[in-house]
Order: C-alpha cells, then sequence, then structure tokens
C-alpha cells in the first residue's frame, strides 16, 4: 500500500515492447538494477512498468537488444504538473485553498456533549458558549480549565466536566451528579397526621391504628393513624404507621383581571428569510424580508453532515410570523368564562390527581377590573408521615 503513494510521487510508465526477444531487455534492465513491474506477455511482445526516470535508462538498452519501445500510459505527479503548468489560475488556488483550510483550522467547527442523562444538549451547547466554547471560537482562546469551573458552578447537576480539543472538534465530556439513595425508614416508628383540615371520607390503616372515623373533621396535624399498637398480652409496641386517608379539603383561589387589556394571536401571514451560515458568519440569500409591527420569530437550520459529523456550514431559515394586537373590553359574562379557564388551569397543575366535589366562583366588577374568589372542594390524601421517638405517647 506505501508503493502506490511512492510511485504516484515519482511518476509511472506503462510500456510495451516489440521484437524479436524482448526478454533480452528485462535480463539487461536487470544487470544494470533497473525495475520492472507487473510485466506479462503481450502481442508481438511484452507489456510491463516502470518508473519514469528508469524510462529514460532503458532506450540504449533496448536499441542492444534490438527491440522497440512504446509508452501505452503516463501516471503520476510530474506529468500531471507538467500538463497544467501553464495554469497559473490553479497553482494560486491551490495555495489559497491551503491557505484557507490552515487559517480555518484555528477555530471550533463541531461541537459534540456526551454522558448527560437529565440535562439536555442543547442547554449545555448554550451553557457551554456563554463560556466561549462554541463554533467559530480561536481554538487557542479557549481556556479548558476556566471552562471546567464555569460550567460546574452553572450547572448543580455535574460532579465533573471535561473538554477536549482535538484538531477542530471540541468534545465535551460530562458527568452528573449521582443522586442520594432515599433512606430506608421502614423500621422507623411514626405516626401520620392530616397535612391539612378536612373531613374524612375514607379511613385505610395498613399498619397502625386508626383513630379517626369516616364524617369526622380534623385539622392539620391532629393524628390519623397511630404507631402505638397494644397485642393480645398487652405489650405496647411501637410501628411505622402505614394508610390511606381521603378527606374533603377546602382550597381557595382569588385573583383579579383587568377590564381593558390587549389580546395577542398569530396570524396566517408569515416571511421567511435563508442565510448562509459558516462558524460565526451568517450571509443572507434572500434581501426582501416583510416587516411587521409584532412577530414571533422561529429559527431552523440545515447544516451540512459528512459521515455523520456535523458541519458549521448550512442555510438557516428565519421565520417570522406576524402576532396580531387586539384591545378586548371584558364584561362580567366574559370575566366569568376567563375565570373559568383560569381555575381549570389551576386544578389542572395543582390538583391535577384528585378529584373536585364542589366549585363556588365569585366574581365581583371593581372600578378596574374583576376580582375573582374560588372556593373549591376536592377529596385527597391528607395522610402524612411524621416521625417520632419511642418516648411519644399516642
Amino acid at each position: 500500500m506505501l508503493l502506490r503513494p511512492i510511485r504516484f510521487a515519482k511518476g509511472t510508465v506503462r510500456f510495451r515492447v516489440v521484437g524479436s526477444s524482448p526478454e533480452r531487455l528485462l535480463n539487461l534492465a536487470a544487470q544494470r538494477g533497473v525495475l520492472i513491474w507487473d510485466a506479462h506477455p503481450a502481442p508481438q511482445g511484452l507489456e510491463g512498468c516502470m518508473s519514469a526516470k528508469d524510462y529514460r535508462r532503458i532506450r540504449p538498452l533496448a536499441r542492444r537488444a534490438a527491440v522497440r519501445t512504446r509508452v501505452l500510459r503516463k501516471r503520476g505527479f510530474p506529468f500531471l504538473a507538467a500538463r497544467y503548468r501553464t495554469r497559473t489560475g490553479l497553482a494560486a488556488g491551490a495555495v489559497l485553498g491551503a491557505a484557507l483550510l490552515v487559517f480555518l483550522s484555528q477555530f471550533i467547527w463541531t461541537i459534540d456533549v456526551t454522558g448527560q442523562e437529565h440535562v439536555s444538549a442543547a442547554q449545555m451547547k448554550t451553557l457551554l458558549a456563554e463560556s466561549g466554547v462554541k463554533a467559530g471560537a480561536l481554538r487557542k482562546g479557549i481556556d479548558t480549565a476556566q471552562v471546567r469551573r464555569d460550567m460546574l458552578l452553572k450547572v448543580e447537576e455535574l460532579s465533573w466536566l471535561s473538554v477536549n480539543i482535538v484538531g477542530c472538534h471540541a468534545d465535551v465530556e460530562v458527568k452528573e451528579k449521582i443522586k442520594k439513595p432515599a433512606i430506608d425508614e421502614t423500621a422507623a416508628p411514626c405516626n401520620i397526621k392530616a397535612r391539612a383540615d378536612g373531613v374524612i371520607t375514607s379511613v385505610m390503616a395498613a399498619e397502625g391504628v386508626a383513630r379517626v372515623m369516616v364524617g369526622s373533621g380534623v385539622r392539620q396535624g391532629d393524628l390519623l393513624i397511630s404507631g402505638v399498637t397494644v397485642d393480645k398480652q398487652e405489650q405496647v409496641r411501637t410501628v411505622r404507621a402505614r394508610g390511606r386517608v381521603m378527606a374533603d379539603v377546602i382550597s381557595k383561589k382569588e385573583f383579579d383581571m383587568a377590564k381593558r387589556f390587549d389580546y395577542f394571536s398569530v396570524t396566517e401571514n408569515k416571511a421567511a428569510r435563508r442565510c448562509l451560515s459558516f462558524l460565526t458568519l451568517r450571509v443572507p440569500c434572500s434581501l426582501s424580508f416583510a416587516h411587521f409591527d409584532d412577530a414571533a420569530y422561529t429559527e431552523s437550520d440545515d447544516m451540512l453532515t459528512l459521515n455523520g459529523t456535523v458541519l458549521p456550514l448550512g442555510f438557516v431559515t428565519e421565520t417570522a410570523r406576524e402576532v396580531q394586537r387586539e384591545p378586548v373590553t371584558l364584561d362580567r359574562a366574559g370575566a366569568c368564562r376567563m375565570a373559568e379557564k383560569e381555575l381549570l388551569l389551576w386544578e389542572l397543575f395543582h390538583k391535577g390527581e384528585w378529584t373536585r366535589v364542589s366549585k363556588q366562583l365569585d366574581v365581583i366588577e371593581t372600578k378596574d377590573g374583576f376580582s375573582c374568589k374560588a372556593t373549591l372542594v376536592f377529596n385527597e390524601d391528607i395522610a402524612q408521615s411524621v416521625d417520632f421517638s419511642v418516648e411519644e405517647q399516642p
């Protein structure tokens, strides 16, 4: 495999020998130390290959052997150089291309982040860019030790980070902190107490003694299931109380709404502008771009990929969608509808796992808007484990 580039650099010639005794040429060439390879019989003689320099040396040998030689094919750098020696533009382009390659090799082209599980790669690349590690950054200007310290301070989930710059590629390896395992408290005695005020609807004591009944009212902190039990031999022992206590709990929500406000909505009108992106440079490919008084912008990229590696060269499309501003004046009916939606969102995010029993919504009109007060009742589990010492009495 190493002979091919060497022979290409020197130049090779495939030739044909024609005569009555072509083997005499091979013997004379071997005596003079001329290397011939791939020699094989051919019509009226033989064919073979040798270096371009040696081909000049066999001409007197061919006359001694009474044979004639003819060049069939020339290959190699000397012949290419001779063919293009008058084309100065190619030479200048090659020199400029090499200079450009050397210049661009001083910058970071691609960045890979590996090892993260809970922290997204996009978030990591954004924070790395703030610390100076980004496509288009000068390699010599990156202090990997400082980047490591900055990232460990910015991302609490990380316990270790390494930045390795190889050529134009930055490989960032991270390791996240191992969460402390949950402490097994199954043997620690405890009571179950109420975490909120409510009216008991069901009691299921898996371990311990229930101290409340269905229909009784409890306040926050009241004992629901005791971890102190007495066996048949009247021996007192402590256990870890376990169970589920459902109760109707009152929740209150208050918020205000203005009578007049601006409502923003996205229309069908949009405009897109494409840019050629290379490292940190962006060259617009379209000169026209619609102007909207209010707009929402999105950006997408289509970068070139080589052997699975994303290169810092491609197109970036910026899309602007018109946002329509519409002044709204609320009446009482509209305020009630908006208050219902607000409560629905609050229930979804704060009480989604529990069942709503009742709801009362009062919307009161004020000078500048509406005051909304809601009283809701949810059937939820109010059981809360509270550890106690063995000296505590039930």
